[in-house]
């Protein structure tokens, strides 16, 4: 069996779309390649919060709008449209993939956007309006509905897949949630998943630059590089009976250095 396992991707439609066909699992007009679709076992696993762009500068080349603002009516629907967009896109991407080759698990933002009574998220400066009542308009309910069905996670032969965490408490995204910041196992130093079924896991959610970042005594890898600029990043697992063997792919820093005039 082999996996390709992506991070968040907060609504960076180009970015998917350019790891989908890196990996070839996806042409170029954003249908499921012959790899995916044929008799070997590769399967499509996304980690989770598809939607909310992650900075103002993004909310701007979302929206193309010289500076967002959430509090403009006219910049929080355009907001909300290209991210509707987006998610019928990969909503088809699925659809068009057989059953149970792509799997797209449910992130702490994804879940916000479809709890009328949460309230809305913050990043930064940034507030996350869209779908909110009394601020945004309304989801459509068969995104709504395709959204409410994601897993939260999902084992595969001891591997563990999630948007956070290895335990139940990590990926149910109640108030206590962000009272508590259940992000803080990954600075333990324990074996956060000794005592579960699972032999290793792949998490999102926690914001790693320059490549993956391990914790729980090196059984967790944390795999959320596509927030930063043109960066990215993507797991090829190759599932064995003896094991698992991981590489990582994609552009793990990016970073534009400008030189002296002298120089």
């Amino acid at each position: 069996m082999h996996l390709v396992v992506v991070g968040d991707i907060h609504t960076q439609a180009n970015k998917l779309w350019r790891i989908l066909r890196e990996a070839d699992l996806a042409d170029d007009a954003g249908r499921p390649s012959e790899r995916l679709t044929g008799e070997e076992d590769v399967r499509l696993i996304l980690l989770g919060d598809l939607v909310h762009a992650k900075s103002r500068e993004r909310y701007a080349d979302l929206t193309e709008v010289r500076r967002y603002d959430e509090y403009n009516p006219r910049h929080l629907r355009k907001a909300e449209e290209a991210q509707e967009a987006f998610l019928r896109e990969v909503q088809a991407y699925q659809a068009a993939a057989p059953e149970g080759r792509v799997t797209i698990l449910l992130g702490n933002h994804d879940h916000n956007a479809i709890d009328d009574a949460q309230g809305p998220l913050r990043t930064d400066d940034v507030s996350h309006f869209e779908w909110k009542p009394g601020y945004g308009g309304s989801l459509p309910e068969d995104l709504r509905t395709w959204i409410a069905s994601w897993p939260r996670e999902l084992v595969i032969e001891g591997l563990h897949l999630a948007h956070v965490g290895p335990l139940a408490e990590h990926n149910t995204f109640d108030q206590g949630f962000y009272l508590e910041n259940r992000r803080r196992w990954i600075y333990e130093d324990v074996d956060v998943l000794e005592g579960t079924p699972y032999r290793m896991g792949v998490y999102g959610h926690t914001p790693v630059r320059g490549g993956v970042n391990v914790a729980s005594q090196g059984r967790a890898i944390l795999l959320d590089t596509n927030g930063h600029g043109d960066e990215y990043a993507y797991l090829d697992v190759d599932v064995t009976s003896a094991g698992y063997r991981v590489r990582m792919r994609g552009l793990f820093f990016d970073e534009l250095i400008a030189r002296r005039e002298d120089d």
